[in-house]
C-alpha cells in the first residue's frame, strides 16, 4: 500500500471526488449529521463523506475504509469545499462558461439517470447464466495447447457461402476441399495439421480456435482476399481455467453484453417515436467541399439530395 500512499493518491482521490460527486449514482447510505469537518462555517457530515466513498470503485474502497484512507479523503473533501467556496467568491458561478457547462451536466445528468432506470435496473444476470456460458464456450476460456485443423479456401464470399451451405448439408469436408479449395493443400483434403494458439494470421487464429468441439468448423473468415472455412480435426488441451476463478469476469461480460442489447432496442424505439431532421449539408466539412466544389463520394444506391433539401 505504500504507493498508494503517495502524494499521487491524494490528487487522484481529489477529482476522483469531485467527478464521482458530479457523476455517481450510488445508493445515498443511511444520514448522519455528525461532523467531520467545518470549512468556513460549512459543515461536511458522517453521512456526506458516506456517500462519497460509497462512490469509489470497490478496490480503492478498500483503502478509504481505513483510517489512513479515510484521513485522505476527508482531506480531499475539505480542498473541493475550499476551492468551490472561492470559485463562489470571485463569481465564477455567474460566468458563461459555468452557465453554459452546467447546462450540458443537466443534461448528461438526466441521460444517465434515465439510461440507468431504463438498462443499468434491467439487467439481470445470475450466477446460473455465467456458468452456463462458461458451460457453452469453454474453449473461449481454456485455449487449448494446440489443434489440428484443415481449411477450403475460397476466391470469393459467394463461393464460400455455397460451400458453407454444402457442408452444412452433409458433404465431407474432405471431398469438398479437394473439389472447390484454392490452397495448395486442397488435394490433400485440406489438411493443415498442428497449430498453436496465434502462431497462425489472427483472422484464421481466431475463427480456428473458436470452434467449440472437435468435427466442429468455423464461421466463414475472411483471411486477405479469401474466405476460408475451418475444421477442428483434433486438439490437446491446455490446463483448464475453473469457473470459480472466471465467475465474476463473465457476469461482468455478460452484464455488458445484455446491457448493449437493451439500450439498443430501447434507442431504436424512440427513434421510431422520435421526429428528426439532418441537414448534414450545414456540416463545416460538407460545406467546406460544397464551396470548393469537391462532392464527396455517395455509397452505391445512394443518391445525392437535390439543392435545399433536407437530408438524412
Amino acid at each position: 500500500m505504500k504507493k498508494i500512499k503517495s502524494s499521487i493518491l491524494l490528487i487522484a482521490l481529489f477529482f476522483t471526488a469531485i467527478s464521482f460527486g458530479l457523476y455517481g449514482c450510488a445508493k445515498k447510505p443511511a444520514a448522519s449529521s455528525k461532523a467531520i469537518a467545518i470549512v468556513n462555517g460549512k459543515t461536511i457530515t458522517v453521512a456526506q463523506f458516506q456517500q462519497e466513498i460509497s462512490k469509489f470503485p470497490p478496490a480503492l474502497r478498500t483503502y478509504l475504509e481505513t483510517p489512513a484512507g479515510e484521513k485522505r479523503l476527508v482531506k480531499s473533501l475539505v480542498d473541493r469545499q475550499i476551492l468551490a467556496n472561492e470559485a463562489l467568491k470571485e463569481g465564477v458561478n455567474k460566468s458563461k462558461a459555468y452557465k453554459s457547462q452546467i447546462s450540458d451536466f443537466k443534461k448528461g445528468l438526466l441521460v444517465q439517470l434515465l439510461l440507468h432506470k431504463e438498462v443499468a435496473d434491467k439487467v439481470k444476470v445470475t450466477a446460473d447464466d455465467a456458468k452456463a456460458y462458461y458451460k457453452k464456450h469453454y474453449l473461449s476460456f481454456n485455449v487449448p495447447s494446440k489443434i489440428n485443423v484443415s481449411y477450403i479456401q475460397l476466391n470469393s464470399l459467394s463461393k464460400a457461402q455455397a460451400v458453407y451451405k454444402m457442408l452444412l448439408g452433409g458433404k465431407p469436408f474432405a471431398s469438398l476441399a479437394k473439389k472447390y479449395s484454392a490452397a495448395a493443400n486442397g488435394k490433400n483434403g485440406g489438411m493443415l495439421g498442428w497449430i498453436k494458439f496465434q502462431e497462425t494470421t489472427p483472422s484464421f487464429n481466431n475463427a480456428a480456435f473458436s470452434i467449440e468441439k472437435v468435427g466442429g468448423i468455423s464461421k466463414i473468415a475472411k483471411v486477405g482476399n479469401h474466405f476460408d472455412i475451418i475444421k477442428l480435426n483434433n486438439m490437446i488441451t491446455g490446463k483448464p481455467k475453473p469457473f470459480s476463478t472466471l465467475k465474476n469476469e463473465i457476469v461482468v461480460m455478460m452484464k455488458q453484453k445484455e446491457a448493449s442489447k437493451i439500450l439498443k432496442a430501447f434507442v431504436q424505439n424512440l427513434r421510431k417515436k422520435s421526429k428528426v431532421k439532418y441537414f448534414y449539408g450545414n456540416l463545416p466539412a460538407s460545406s467546406a467541399s460544397a464551396a470548393s466544389g469537391v462532392v464527396p463520394a455517395l455509397p452505391a444506391n445512394k443518391k445525392a439530395p437535390a439543392a435545399g433539401k433536407k437530408q438524412g
